[in-house]
């Protein structure tokens, strides 16, 4: 994947839906008018045109409102920020590209 990293609020649905699109290309991606998610291999990351972000990796699981996501397809990374709280979504190796 080419491009420079992307941060995109929570506001541009269009824009976090485009993103989210495009970083799962290897993978499923489901959208709906308010809701889209992101299933690569065992991991999921679904995130709401309100703001919650779920996150679900082997060994962990992550659940928040975040105000903007920062997308950097080169590293295969979604970061999520609001306020204090950053989390990081990695895509798994075996489908990075």
């Amino acid at each position: 994947m080419d491009g420079e990293p992307r941060e995109v609020e929570i506001a541009d649905w269009e824009g976090v839906v485009a993103e989210i699109e495009r970083f799962c290309a290897d993978g499923h991606c489901h959208a709906e008018s308010d809701l889209v998610s992101c299933t690569l291999g065992g991991a999921i990351i679904e995130i709401t045109a309100s703001g919650r972000l779920t996150g679900s990796m082997p060994l962990h699981e992550f659940d928040s409102r975040v105000e903007f996501l920062a997308f950097d397809h080169n590293e295969g990374t979604i970061t999520a920020e609001s306020g204090e709280l950053s989390y990081t979504f990695r895509r798994p190796r075996e489908t990075s590209t």
